[in-house]
Parts: C-alpha cells; sequence; structure tokens
C-alpha cells in the first residue's frame, strides 16, 4: 500500500481504505492521496514514463504511481475534488485531474482500476470501461468524530434583522457570481455575506468568463465599493489540521445565531460531479433553511439519503438545472421572499425547530452510515470478497 498524501484530519476514508484494501485477497497495487490536480500542460502520460521530472508535488505523485504499477489490479483513493477553482464548462469539457485519470486508464487498458473518490457522478466524466468507480464521501466525511460532538445552534436570535447568511471564502466563479447577483438583486441589507477574495478580482465577466447579464456587472460594481459586515480572515485555523469544527466553535456559530437562511456555497459547482463539504455540514449544524449551490442533482442525493431539506419552504427547482449560469439565478429568484421576509422566515424557523433536530440526528449517524455502508458494498461486489 502506497500513502502518498493525506487531507489534514481525514481519518474516516483512510480508515476504510486500509480496512479494505488489508482484506483483499488477490494482488493488487494500491495508492491514497489527495488531490492530484496539477497544471493542464503536464498532464500528458509521456511525461512521467521513464523519467524523473515532476511539476510540483502533484507530478511526483503521478511518477510515483506509474511506477509501482505491477498487477492486474490498481485501486486508488483519491481525496477531494478532481478540478481547479477555476474549471468553467464553456470553455472545457472535463475537469483537469480527469482527463489524467483517463489517459491512465487508457495506458493500463489491460487492467482494472478500482477508483475511489470524493465525487458523485464521476462516471460522467471517466469513460473507460476499465475504470470501476466506488464514491466514498469528501471532506463531509472528515472529522466525523468531532462532528459527532459538535452543539448545533438551536437557539436563534430572533430580534436578528438579518434574514440568510453567505460565506465565501475561496475565490471560485460561482461565488464571485453569487455575490454579484444578491448585490445586483439589492439583497445585501438582508444577509451577512462575506466575499475574502473581492479585491483580488479586477473583471468579473474576465474572471468567470460566465454568459453575461447585465445584472451581474452590476451587482459585481456596487460590492467592489462596499463595506461587507462580515470580513473574514483567510486564517481560520488554529494550526494547519483544517480543523473545521474549532473554526464553527469560534467564528461561526455567531452568523448562524442571527441567521435563518443559509446560501450554500459548496466547492463543486460548474462541474458535473460534485463534491459535498462541511460547509454543507455546517449548514446542518447551524440549523438554516438551506439553499445548496453545488452541482446539478445535489440537493435531489441529499433527499434521497434521508436529509430533510425542506422542500415546503425552500424552492429547490433551481437543482435541476444543467446550465449553472441559469442554476444560480434561479436559485436566488425563486427564493426572494425567504430572503428577504424576516417575520416570514423566523415564524417558519420556530415552528420547525424540531425539524432541524431531526437533521442533526441525520447528520451524526444515518449520513455516515450510508456512505460506509455503500462504500463496502461496492467494493465487496467489485473483488467478490
Amino acid at each position: 500500500m502506497h500513502i502518498l498524501k493525506r487531507p489534514p484530519g481525514d481519518t474516516f476514508t483512510f480508515r476504510m481504505f486500509v480496512k479494505l484494501v488489508n482484506n483483499l485477497k488477490c494482488p493488487a497495487d494500491s495508492f491514497y492521496l489527495w488531490s492530484t490536480c496539477i497544471d493542464p500542460d503536464y498532464n500528458q502520460i509521456s511525461h512521467f514514463i521513464g523519467t524523473q521530472e515532476f511539476y510540483e508535488n502533484e507530478m511526483l505523485y503521478r511518477k510515483h504511481i506509474m511506477d509501482n504499477v505491477k498487477n492486474d489490479l490498481i485501486i486508488l483513493g483519491i481525496k477531494d475534488h478532481l478540478t481547479s477553482s477555476d474549471f468553467n464548462p464553456w470553455t472545457q469539457s472535463v475537469p483537469n485531474m480527469v482527463v489524467w485519470l483517463n489517459q491512465l486508464a487508457e495506458y493500463y487498458a489491460d487492467k482494472t482500476i478500482i477508483l475511489f473518490t470524493s465525487l458523485e457522478n464521476l462516471e460522467v466524466y471517466i469513460t473507460p470501461t476499465n475504470v470501476k468507480i466506488i464514491p466514498w464521501g469528501g471532506d463531509i466525511t472528515n472529522h466525523q468524530r468531532e462532528y459527532q460532538q459538535l452543539e448545533p445552534v438551536l437557539e436563534k436570535n430572533l430580534d436578528s434583522n438579518y434574514t440568510f447568511l453567505s460565506l465565501n471564502r475561496n475565490k471560485r466563479s460561482h461565488r464571485a457570481m453569487l455575490v454579484s447577483l444578491l448585490y445586483g438583486l439589492n439583497l445585501e441589507q438582508h444577509g451577512l455575506i462575506s466575499c475574502m477574495f473581492k479585491d483580488s478580482i479586477t473583471d468579473l465577466y474576465e474572471y468567470t468568463n460566465w454568459p453575461k447579464q447585465d445584472i451581474y456587472k452590476q451587482g459585481f460594481n456596487k460590492f467592489k465599493d462596499s463595506e461587507l459586515v462580515l470580513n473574514d480572515d483567510y486564517i481560520i485555523y488554529n494550526n494547519k489540521n483544517n480543523d473545521n469544527v474549532t473554526n464553527f466553535k469560534n467564528k461561526l456559530i455567531p452568523y448562524y445565531q442571527n441567521t435563518f437562511v443559509e446560501i450554500v456555497t459548496e466547492t463543486s459547482y460548474t462541474e458535473k460531479c460534485f463534491n459535498l463539504t462541511e460547509k454543507t455540514l455546517n449548514s446542518i449544524y447551524g440549523c438554516n433553511f438551506p439553499i445548496i449551490l453545488s452541482s446539478q442533482g445535489s440537493v435531489a442525493f441529499l433527499r434521497n439519503i434521508g436529509m430533510d431539506v425542506f422542500d415546503d419552504i425552500v424552492n429547490h427547482r433551481y437543482d435541476s438545472i444543467e446550465d449553472p449560469s441559469n442554476r444560480l439565478y434561479t436559485a436566488i429568484t425563486d427564493n426572494i421572499e425567504l430572503l428577504t421576509n424576516n417575520t416570514k422566515v423566523k415564524e417558519l424557523w420556530s415552528h420547525n425547530k424540531s425539524r432541524f433536530i431531526n437533521n442533526i440526528d441525520f447528520a451524526k449517524t444515518i449520513l455516515y452510515n450510508f456512505y460506509t455502508t455503500r462504500t463496502f458494498e461496492k467494493f465487496h461486489e467489485l473483488t467478490n470478497l
């Protein structure tokens, strides 16, 4: 077994991987690593055959895999998303890392590859038939033990003037477009909005390369010159361990106490596959009505495994829309009243408090059991254990 790189604080999937591989009865080459998404100029298989060249750490990981394939079964356990922060569906056909995985599969066409992935729907991009995909949960499964001991935000400030929360940390195109849309629709006074990358973007359309709508440009110009209520810092951890639970306790609780709806801007959005993270988990523990901005079908996925997504309160029509631009616009405009009617939202929240409690139980038990059971069953099916 080759342990190349692990995400900070990752124990859930790592232990699962070790257990499954150790019980394997046939010869296999197994590799556990964090995302190996690198510059697309270096994604050709030919760069790695019989050479010591590498581009940052990711090139070295890829070469290590190529140098250590000896058996007919290759097992890859890859955590995190497989794309860059700037994946654009209007100009790119597949995420960067997926290009390399397809090349790897084609190069080893005579071998079987079992790919553990943090992503749902990755089969849309991974096309070779010798690749067998097993989704096992993404960042949402990290820090399982800590989250199971976390107290939810069940006491809200019913005197708060704010209705919704929108946290936007790392620079991604859908977050830049979302904040621009919120300001373009004059919704900023109704919510707590963070945008830690606003000073790093000079031209919205040049950065996002999304279809143009004047309302986004107007909102972008407005919020660029505004003082945001939330001025979060990129340094949100006391250590380098991605301690999301400590961040929740130290920073996020006051935000959730004063809001009742959250526009969750997940990591994956423009891709057809998606990686649910602690952002969704934080919203569950923050006990806010969720508008989840993730890839198409993310809300349906959560609904199907048992999460109450409050379909009678939140209009999730956006979740079925393929085009990312239309999905974003629909998610906000279909829920305008929920984002602005402070009095009504507080009444709805108080009336449905027990449902938030049920979602906490879902997060602490059903969620993790779902990922564990599905992973073991799929692996056993593929390896005939």
